[in-house]
């Protein structure tokens, strides 16, 4: 029986397989499946336990002529009469539309703009990038072309306020599932904290995949600044070049911890620690998320904030994207970019820990009520009724 959902991701090797797998979930029970290109590094090494997907072999399909056909064979995998696009790219959006000029449905799900970069460079830049491009429809110069096809979807849902007003459509949050992210046995939570040599520290912790825009050097920065020693930062994700470099900055290097391996670590690692990860985010005596005032930061919404909310952490964001509206009673934001305030309230919630403690209490309540699974998916299966039937 073929599903009634086709979730289709640009590149099934890429971490934006785990939006398609959140999706999944919260269409239950929806049949679902996902299908998504593999340019020839298999199944992201986070999610290879999270299956059944469909991988379509496409090692060309980053340049014309190859992409044509590739594309096209994606057409073939999908099976669902309503196809929702993660992403807007050449490899996603397209291939929605065509299923729906076959009389099926089209949606496209935006985490994050992905436009952002190739929208601000000079028109120069821009004409360059052009001409470079021309023959690789996945690189940046195509994202105008791309959203220049969303007004012809059926409908757009977006993870933040500043992509609905860019792109129109409704705006979804990405709930967690408030039973598994819920706090931990201590016993197991101390023995999680030995094995990692952080008996007597007190933690941040920072969980997912460490990027430029996510501003993670501004904990880091804060950290100097304090010069406690029972301080540390706990990144809990893959080894990113980004995340490479911090490690080996001099001034850093004190205060970072890492659980992760790079994304192609052979050994799994990865994935293990995925699979824990309720158990790493109650490590955390606050949890931090520095997003930077950037096009790309203020279109996103990290998953691993509503995650946090529901372990009952407090969290401290920058005043970025819609951190300001979910941290509204149960976590403070402040200014991005400023280390010095940052620091400043890091130091008053360890040092006040009864405030800290009636957040976390309030963050996991919120949650419960507003951004778990069973809400997200409601309004999310609501949107799309019309279009399912």
């Amino acid at each position: 029986m073929s599903p009634a959902i086709s979730i289709l991701v640009p590149d099934i090797g890429a971490p934006s397989l785990g939006a398609a797998i959140r999706l999944r979930e919260l269409l239950h029970p929806l049949s679902t499946e996902i299908v998504g290109p593999d340019f020839g590094t298999g199944i992201c090494s986070l999610y290879t336990d999270a299956g059944p997907f469909t991988s379509v072999p496409a090692g060309n399909m980053y340049r014309y002529p190859d992409f044509l056909w590739a594309s096209r064979r994606l057409d073939r995998a999908i099976r669902g009469r309503l196809v929702i696009a993660v992403k807007a790219f050449m490899n996603t959006v397209p291939v929605a539309l065509r299923r729906q000029r076959q009389g099926g449905k089209a949606v496209v799900f935006l985490d994050e703009w992905d436009g952002a970069l190739y929208a601000g460079w000079s028109p120069r830049e821009k004409q360059i990038a052009r001409l470079k491009s021309f023959h690789h429809p996945l690189d940046d110069a195509y994202f105008p072309v791309v959203e220049s096809m969303i007004p012809a979807m059926d409908t757009v849902l977006s993870t933040t306020h500043f992509l609905q007003k860019k792109f129109g459509g409704h705006v979804v949050h990405m709930g967690v599932d408030t039973d598994w992210f819920s706090p931990q046995p201590e016993d197991a939570v101390g023995a999680l904290k030995r094995s990692l040599g952080l008996a007597g520290k007190r933690l941040i912790v920072f969980g997912g995949v460490v990027r430029p825009h996510k501003g993670t050097e501004q904990i880091l920065e804060a950290l100097v600044r304090l010069n406690r020693d029972e301080l540390r930062l706990l990144v809990v994700g893959p080894v990113t070049d980004y995340l490479s470099d911090l490690m080996n900055d001099a001034r850093y290097a004190r205060w970072l911890v890492v659980a992760g391996a790079p994304l192609d670590d052979p050994e799994g690692t990865n994935r293990r620690i995925h699979a824990q990860m309720p158990l790493y985010l109650d490590l955390a005596d606050l949890v931090v998320l520095p997003l930077l005032d950037t096009p790309l930061a203020q279109s996103q919404m990290p998953i691993k904030l509503f995650e946090a909310l529901a372990m009952g952490k407090p969290v401290i964001g920058s005043h970025v994207s819609d951190l300001p509206e979910i941290l509204d009673g149960c976590g403070e934001t402040y200014p991005p970019g400023d280390c010095d305030r940052l620091a400043m309230r890091i130091g008053e919630w360890l040092d006040h820990p009864e405030i800290a403690h009636t957040l976390g209490q309030a963050a996991r309540e919120k949650c419960r009520h507003h951004y778990s699974k069973a809400a997200a998916g409601q309004k999310i299966q609501a949107i799309l009724a019309s279009l399912l039937t």
